[in-house]
């Protein structure tokens, strides 16, 4: 479990803590590797490229945009090209992934920038995904770890979604985290595609784009406003810390789960009116929760089976969500 007790520094590199040190003994396959990571200076992004580093690799490559990611979240040392995916040329990608062992392929336009440049979301996680894997393919690299997302599935609905469910993506971004799947087995790379669940942490909010409801409702509690619960808070989701997904990823290298798709998740669905309780109790407030008229996600469920993480990779959560919760908070409140 991660020790947030030690506050982080409002600039700079931040520290490494204890699950960092603990992620060094997960996978001795990127001791000594080169690593090229996309969409490193990100949320996720930037906690791999220091996990990375804390477990030895030897060089590591980040490539990022900087749209919503910044250079300074990373503490490693790291080669940082700042480049928009989309605007990579084929040689641009056999140059940076020439002598490479492994690729992270993390970056991509989000879920929300489906419903305003269905496009763009296309050009980046269709169509660069392709000549990026072209790239990894031609490079003939260890292993692909590639960042697929539940919406993939599309199923908003109990049961726990499975892997090996009837995909049925509703939006133009879960259709393209689905057809980066399958142009990983198109090119029959030594990959990994990980199904990430509602991932949460340090890092998660850059300061512009979209906000979860755990940053949107922790800035409302900082100054003293009610958290906003939208309808009658019983539509649930499955939040997983950033430390537990940066662990599955680095399992990803060890080549066990090679040719699959695998659910990354805690594997249990909290609702929104659980989730406020718990922030309110984390950061000791006596706040009320407010509420808004229901949205889309009434009535929704969105909860993964992860039983194949766990048979594959040994892999289980171990951040729980107050411990969690309170790590977000401290780094909120270093941010104000």
């Amino acid at each position: 479990m991660a020790d947030y007790r030690t506050p982080l520094p409002r600039r700079g590199p931040l520290y490494y803590n204890k699950a960092l040190a603990r992620m060094a003994d997960l996978s001795s396959s990127v001791r000594g590797a080169s690593c090229v990571v996309t969409g490193g200076a990100g949320f996720i992004g930037s906690h791999l490229t220091d996990a990375l580093a804390a477990a030895g690799a030897r060089r590591i490559v980040v490539i990022d945009n900087l749209q919503s990611g910044r250079w300074e979240h990373i503490g490693a040392a790291a080669e940082r090209i700042t480049a928009d995916l989309a605007a990579l040329t084929p040689a641009d990608l056999d140059r940076l992934l020439g002598g490479a062992d492994f690729l992270f392929h993390l970056a991509a336009e989000k879920h929300n920038s489906s419903k305003h440049d269905p496009q763009r979301v296309i050009e980046v996680n269709v169509q660069a995904t392709l000549r990026l894997f072209a790239a990894a393919a031609a490079a003939r690299l260890r292993g692909v770890i590639f960042t697929s997302s539940l919406y993939a599935d599309g199923r908003v609905t109990l049961p726990p979604m499975r892997e090996d469910d009837i995909p049925e993506p509703r939006t133009v971004y879960g259709i393209s985290k689905l057809a980066g799947e399958h142009l990983l087995r198109h090119f029959d790379l030594p990959a990994v595609a990980f199904r990430l669940f509602f991932t949460y942490g340090p890092r998660q909010f850059a300061g512009s784009g979209y906000k979860s409801v755990i940053v949107s409702n922790f800035e409302r509690i900082l100054r003293g406003e009610q958290p906003l619960i939208r309808g009658d808070g019983r539509q649930a989701l499955d939040y997983i810390h950033v430390d537990d997904v940066v662990r599955a990823l680095l399992l990803g290298t060890t080549g066990a789960a090679n040719g699959e798709v695998v659910n990354i998740g805690s594997g249990a669905a909290v609702t929104i009116c659980d989730l406020t309780a718990a922030m309110l109790d984390v950061a000791g407030s006596s706040l009320q929760p407010a509420h808004a008229p229901a949205d889309w996600t009434a009535g929704t469920h969105r909860v993964c089976d992860n039983g194949k993480a766990r048979r594959l990779l040994g892999w289980s959560p171990a951040v729980s969500l107050p411990a969690g919760l309170a790590g977000v908070h401290v780094w909120m409140k270093s941010q104000s």
